[in-house]
C-alpha cells in the first residue's frame, strides 16, 4: 500500500497552541512527539509513505520529517482533500491494482497494532474494487463528528454519509447500532481512485495524466472539496470496516481533554496547572503556573504570548474566533 498522509491545514480550533508557525499536526500534545510523527510511525509498516502539505508548511514539514525516506508533495493553495489525492496520482506512477490509502496527519490512535490490523482488512476490500472507509464505533452521542450509516443487510456496505448531527439525532444514531463516526480515512486502488475522480470531479481528472507540473499549475481552478463530499457520498460501491482502536480527531480542546483524561471532578490538567474547587475545566500551561479556582466548564490555555479563556461548550467555535476576529487585520496567529 501507498499510504498518503494529508498534513495541510492549521488546526485553529486548538489555538493558541496551534498557530501558523506551529500548526496542529506539528504540535506535541501528548508527550509522544508531534501528531504527524505519531502518524508516520503508525503507518510505516504498511508500505511507502507520501506526505501532502501546503507550500507555506513545506519547510516546517521537511524539518519535522528530517532524513526519513518519505516523499513530500506541496500544494500551491489549499483545496481540501479531494484535489490532494489527484496530486498524488499526477505525481506518481501507479499501476491500476496498487492500493492507495489516505490518512489524516493529526488524529490520535490509542492502539496502533489494532489500527494496522483494521487497515489491512480494508486493503482486502479495496482490492475487490471498493472505496473503503473506516468507521469508528461510537461510545457517546457526539455532535462534532460526521457519521457513516451501514446498510442493514450487510456487515460492510455503506448506505449513506451524514453531516454533524444535533444532540437528539446523534442519540438516535447511537441507539440504532448502524452508525459509525467518520474518521476521514479512505482506501482504494489507483484504478478506483482515477475512476471516481473522473466521474465526480472531471475538472480535476483532466489534469491528472498531464503530470505534476501541469496539475499544480491548474490548482487555482480546482474546487475546494473534500473526499467525503466530492467522491465518497456519490460512490455506489462503498464499504466500511469497523475500528475499535481508540480514536480521536483531537478537533478541539474538549476532544483533547477526553484523550488526556479527567480527574474525579471532570477536570483535565496539562502542564504546571492546578484546578481547585473546579468542575469540568481544562487547564493547560506551557510556561507559567496556572491556577483555576472555583470555576466550572472552562478552557484555559496559556502559551508564551497568549492566554485563552473560553466556555468549554464553545471550544468548537475557536476557529471562527481566529478567522473573524484575530485575522481581520491579516495578522498571523
Amino acid at each position: 500500500m501507498k499510504a498518503v498522509i494529508l498534513a495541510g491545514g492549521k488546526g485553529l480550533r486548538l489555538w493558541p497552541e496551534s498557530t501558523d508557525k506551529r500548526p496542529k499536526q506539528l504540535c506535541d500534545f501528548l508527550g509522544e512527539g508531534s501528531l504527524l510523527m505519531m502518524t508516520i510511525r503508525r503507518l510505516s509498516s504498511l508500505g511507502e509513505l507520501v506526505v501532502v502539505c501546503g507550500e507555506e508548511q513545506l519547510s516546517l514539514i521537511t524539518e519535522e520529517i528530517g532524513d526519513l525516506p518519505i516523499e513530500i508533495l506541496a500544494e500551491p493553495i489549499g483545496r481540501n482533500t479531494a484535489p490532494a489525492v489527484g496530486l498524488v496520482l499526477a505525481t506518481g506512477s501507479y499501476s491500476d491494482d496498487e492500493v492507495i490509502g489516505v490518512f489524516p496527519a493529526d488524529h490520535y490512535i490509542k492502539d496502533d497494532v489494532e489500527f494496522v490490523k483494521v487497515i489491512k482488512e480494508a486493503e482486502i476490500l479495496a482490492k475487490e474494487g471498493y472505496l473503503v472507509t473506516v468507521g469508528i464505533t461510537p461510545n457517546r452521542a457526539e455532535t462534532g463528528y460526521g457519521y457513516i450509516e451501514k446498510d442493514n443487510n450487510s456487515s460492510c456496505i455503506v448506505k449513506a454519509f451524514h453531516e454533524k448531527p444535533d444532540r437528539k439525532t446523534a442519540e438516535k444514531y447511537i441507539s440504532s447500532g448502524n452508525f459509525f463516526w467518520n474518521a476521514g480515512i479512505f482506501i482504494a486502488t489507483a484504478r478506483v481512485w482515477r475512476s471516481l475522480i473522473k466521474e465526480n470531479l472531471p475538472e480535476v481528472y483532466k489534469y491528472i495524466n498531464e503530470g505534476a507540473e501541469t496539475y499544480l499549475a491548474a490548482y487555482d481552478d480546482f474546487p475546494n472539496i473534500s473526499i467525503d463530499y466530492g467522491i465518497a457520498e456519490k460512490c455506489s460501491k462503498m464499504a466500511v470496516v469497523q475500528g475499535n482502536f481508540g480514536w480521536s480527531d483531537i478537533g478541539s480542546w474538549d476532544a483533547l481533554a477526553e484523550v488526556i483524561g479527567k480527574d474525579e471532578a471532570g477536570n483535565t490538567i496539562d502542564g504546571d496547572a492546578l484546578a481547585i474547587d473546579c468542575v469540568n475545566c481544562f487547564a493547560k500551561s506551557n510556561k507559567k503556573k496556572l491556577v483555576l479556582f472555583g470555576l466550572n466548564d472552562l478552557v484555559v490555555v496559556e502559551t508564551e504570548d497568549t492566554i485563552l479563556v473560553c466556555p468549554k461548550d464553545r471550544s468548537q467555535d475557536i476557529k471562527e474566533l481566529v478567522d473573524k476576529v484575530l485575522n481581520r487585520d491579516n495578522k498571523a496567529v
